[in-house]
């Protein structure tokens, strides 16, 4: 006997469903060109994060450029001069701006060639295995979250010449006082070595992402050839993170031609404008001198010589390794 044609499976390459022969929906494919593959759908979630970069970004920096172009002062911002490019061509020929910029970059060059080579060393040692790894990690990272005012005050008790934590030391061990903060070259020497400080464990933390992308074979063929630990960090580990490293040498210069704290907490910019950097000239020009207009090209110059620094650390860090 056989079974009526309404009661017999369906043999086919797809299961048995409801009426029209398909499947459950859970186990349909899904169609493409749906809403959700819409560039509207696209655009409604990209939309805030745009929307927050015109109006915290973009605006700021057409703002910057429309006010380099004009004289005027805080106080009655209404009284405006159309003065054009008057502003750089100051900048171009006033001796103190350009120092200005010299000191700025000395600074983070400083800054760049101290926390490369210690983050690097202290990343390593905080890939390896021993107890109280998590402790540690997380000591060398508490300066990078702790506010920069706050070390850079820190920084400024410890230096000062009198009554100062280091010149004490100093004093103990029957050295002379040191005027850290009240003498050529020091000063720029102490606030590198405070803004240094406080971002090492940043860059360790970056070497540390890197070195745990590390291929484990290359690094093992390498200690079976007789390699020691420093022939394997410089000569296999760091050209397999060139990559974490240009993006480091990047951020770091960036965040050090940024830096003001350290020279209005620490040396106000003394002495005789030895660690007066570009933002603190800024906020001297545009508070204190009343110049705003002159300010904004200062700005507007620092902007464009950390894209050309940028654009050139890019070239001559670029790398055809991948791992």
């Amino acid at each position: 006997m056989t079974a009526p044609s309404s009661l017999a499976p369906r043999v086919s390459g797809r299961p048995a469903g409801p009426a029209g022969g398909r499947g459950p929906a859970f186990l349909s494919r899904p169609r493409r060109g749906g809403r959700l593959h819409s560039p509207r759908v696209g655009l409604v979630f990209v939309a805030p994060f745009l929307l927050f970069l015109i109006l915290f970004q973009y605006i700021p920096i057409a703002m910057l450029l429309r006010n380099s172009l004009f004289d005027y002062t805080l106080i009655n911002r209404e009284d405006q001069t159309f003065v054009g490019f008057d502003q750089y061509a100051r900048i171009l020929t006033d001796a103190d701006a350009l120092g200005t910029f010299g000191v700025t970059l000395a600074f983070a060059a400083g800054v760049v060639l101290l926390v490369l080579p210690t983050g690097f060393a202290l990343a390593l040692f905080l890939n390896g295995r021993f107890a109280g790894r998590t402790l540690v990690r997380t000591i060398v990272f508490l300066p990078v979250v702790t506010s920069v005012a706050v070390t850079s005050t820190m920084w400024l008790f410890m230096l000062t010449q009198n009554g100062g934590l280091v010149n004490g030391l100093l004093e103990s061990l029957g050295l002379p006082r040191v005027a850290f903060l009240s003498s050529i070259p020091w000063a720029l020497i102490s606030i590198i070595v405070a803004t240094a400080w406080q971002q090492i464990g940043f860059v360790a933390v970056l070497f540390l992402t890197g070195l745990q992308s590390v291929p484990d074979d290359i690094v093992e063929a390498a200690r079976v050839d007789g390699a020691g630990r420093v022939r394997i960090a410089v000569s296999i580990i760091l050209p397999l993170m060139s990559r974490s490293t240009l993006f480091i040498v990047i951020t770091m210069t960036v965040f050090s031609l940024q830096a003001f704290a350290p020279a209005f907490l620490m040396t106000s910019g003394g002495p005789q404008g030895s660690t007066s950097l570009v933002v603190y000239s800024i906020y001297i020009a545009a508070f204190r001198l009343q110049d705003p207009g002159y300010a904004s090209a200062l700005a507007v110059v620092l902007l464009l010589v950390a894209l050309v620094l940028s654009g050139i650390q890019s070239l001559a860090l670029r790398t055809r390794w991948s791992y």
